[in-house]
């Protein structure tokens, strides 16, 4: 891809916001039938009133994160049930895609609410309409400049966790490649996929390897080195740091039985 013309990056960019906004739209659409909860069961350690008070301070699509995230960081575990959750849930991926890293909006951390309340049980049309958001929000956040936004890798750790294909978007990554992209991927904790660290202690270790084998494959470095040139002089550093990384994962043994300390 020529990105010196700067149009058809630029189209590139303009269809994935296209697709991911339709995917929210979409995703309002798919849940709109669950109530908002009267009450709300809750720990002794959660305030369930004030928590009910602050979702009630605007229109679901208005809620800000600092209103929602109390209650999308501690849904299910301490805070009321998978229907209540089923309401707010278009909203927290909405947040999730706007402030990735705010509290309770963390793209791994909603995978992982959506696997506690058994999502893939749900009616097909919601299934679809949460995937079709997480692929959309990948495929538009491995555009952004990670130093505004660098979620693309928890997008694809949100895919793993939810059991999603992520092999094509995988495939994507180096077949469209952007600098924009190898700069997100230069920013992913690869050290944590190899150990089983945070999030990815709960990803399967073959799904794991699949991703590890991927990213220390020769089609990824190969992809990197030949896209150098179009990354900015002032941030090829970080791209050298992700090729000696790919070097050190690829000496490094793999154990598959558990993850490592």
């Amino acid at each position: 891809m020529d990105f010196d013309g700067v149009d058809v990056f630029e189209a590139i960019v303009r269809s994935a916001r296209q697709d991911l906004e339709e995917g929210l739209w979409s995703l309002y659409s798919a849940f709109q039938n669950y109530p908002f909860p009267q009450s709300l069961d809750a720990s002794p350690l959660r305030d369930p009133e004030k928590i009910l008070s602050d979702l009630k301070s605007a229109p679901l699509r208005e809620l800000s994160a600092e209103a929602l995230g109390p209650y999308a960081a501690s849904a299910m575990t301490t805070v009321g049930s998978a229907d209540e959750f089923k309401h707010f849930l278009p909203r927290i991926l909405h947040l999730s895609v706007i402030s990735p890293c705010s509290y309770g909006f963390e793209p791994p951390a909603i995978a992982s609410k959506l696997a506690l309340s058994d999502w893939k049980q749900w009616p097909v049309a919601e299934q679809t309409a949460v995937a079709n958001v997480v692929y959309a929000a990948w495929a538009f956040k491995r555009l952004q400049d990670p130093d505004f936004d660098p979620s693309a890798w928890d997008w694809i750790l949100a895919m793993a966790r939810l059991d999603l294909q992520i092999e094509s978007c995988l495939g994507l990554w180096v077949r469209q490649p952007t600098p924009n992209a190898f700069l997100q991927l230069a920013r992913a904790d690869l050290k944590g996929l190899y150990r089983g660290n945070g999030f990815w202690e709960d990803i399967a270790a073959e799904k794991r390897r699949f991703v590890l084998d991927w990213v220390t494959g020769t089609t990824v470095e190969n992809a990197v080195i030949e896209l150098v040139e179009a990354i900015p002089t002032g941030e090829q550093w970080q791209i050298d740091r992700l090729l000696d990384e790919i070097e050190e994962l690829r000496r490094l043994p793999w154990r598959v039985e558990e993850p490592l300390g």
